[in-house]
């Protein structure tokens, strides 16, 4: 039975300032954790009672060893990992605060992922019970190893009748605009779920909308771009984030997603961030999961807007609420009362 999430990306030792908030300059201790846009993914569904692999390179040393601990730790299928003499890649954050925005410092030039060349016998079994192939933006931005790789997945996804999951994710460190749109405009044919935001659409694709001033004009502005988006591809749902944010801290967040030609867009939540990384997978996490469970989209989206928000109240880029957690965000259970 063909059930499984498979996701394929890479996984990186996350390095913060033990005092939470503080610069590294300022710094004598880092509190070490893993992280990954497609890890997180998968960590969330995982959490959420889903089968997940992940595909990945780790170097066969103590923090490969403990990266992979990380991942067991959710659940997540490790059988896929390769496993080699290479270097973990690492990045560092320092946590925004008021007017001071979140700032991360990547170090994963030439990581063991982004030279594991995954040949079609790998990918044949890889694929072999998986249901979803969950990709992002990130890890085709790492080596043309990495775009080989996916070419190959997504070729043999389409052929094994998997359906895919990619998120635009842009990071501008990595690569070029026009590199990052060659490489998305090859991936966007094979592309059932289509996960993005307003900046995504205008960074790689250049799709202009309206100023954004406040949310109703946020809105337009995401309605815009994923009709425009949508002359891409042929793809089944498309979901957004939407962000208004005030300062580091104070953020209005939301999301939409368009099936059938219909917009559905989320409440408004407005939320007080702690820690900005992770709310755009717990998102994709949470509209995979209504899919998979055959929601309707409005439920899908109130559902995936709150685990958007509240992941970024945690600290770390997992999302720990369960289902019924964020159903009762999603139906306006927003004021953080006490528990008993």
């Amino acid at each position: 039975m063909k059930n499984k999430i498979t996701a394929y990306g890479e996984l990186l030792m996350r390095l913060t300032p033990a005092q939470h908030g503080n610069l590294i300059e300022q710094s004598d201790a880092l509190e070490m954790s893993f992280a990954g846009a497609e890890a997180n993914i998968l960590a969330d569904l995982s959490l959420l009672g889903h089968r997940t692999g992940f595909v990945t390179a780790l170097p066969q040393n103590p923090l490969g060893r403990k990266a992979e601990q990380f991942l067991r730790g959710f659940g997540i299928d490790t059988d896929a990992v390769v496993w080699d003499g290479g270097r973990l890649g690492t990045y560092y954050i320092e946590h925004g605060f008021s007017i001071r925005g979140t700032r991360v410092t990547y170090d994963r030039k030439d990581s063991s992922v982004s030279n594991a060349k995954l040949s079609e016998n790998n990918w044949e079994t890889i694929l072999d019970k998986t249901a979803f192939f969950v990709l992002t933006g990130v890890t085709p931005a790492l080596s043309q190893t990495c775009r080989d790789n996916v070419d190959l997945a997504l070729r043999i996804a389409k052929d094994k009748g998997i359906k895919v999951l990619f998120d635009l994710n842009y990071r501008r460190s990595l690569w070029t605009k026009q590199e990052a749109r060659s490489a998305f405009e090859i991936i966007l044919p094979y592309v059932d779920v289509l996960l993005g935001n307003v900046g995504s659409a205008y960074d790689v694709f250049d799709i202009q909308t309206p100023p954004i001033e406040d949310y109703p004009s946020l809105k337009i502005a995401t309605q815009m771009a994923t009709d425009a988006l949508e002359r891409l591809g042929d793809f089944e749902w498309m979901a957004m984030t939407m962000r208004l944010q005030s300062d580091a801290n104070n953020n209005v967040l939301g999301g939409m997603v368009k099936k059938a030609g219909q917009h559905h867009f989320s409440r408004a939540l407005q939320t007080r961030i702690v820690d900005r990384l992770g709310g755009g997978d717990a998102f994709a996490a949470a509209i995979l999961h209504g899919i998979l469970k055959d929601w309707k989209a409005g439920a899908i989206v109130d559902l995936a807007a709150a685990a958007f928000a509240v992941t970024q109240t945690l600290q770390g880029d997992i999302n720990y609420l369960t289902e019924q957690e964020l159903l009762d965000m999603a139906s306006g259970n927003v004021r953080g009362h006490v528990r008993r």
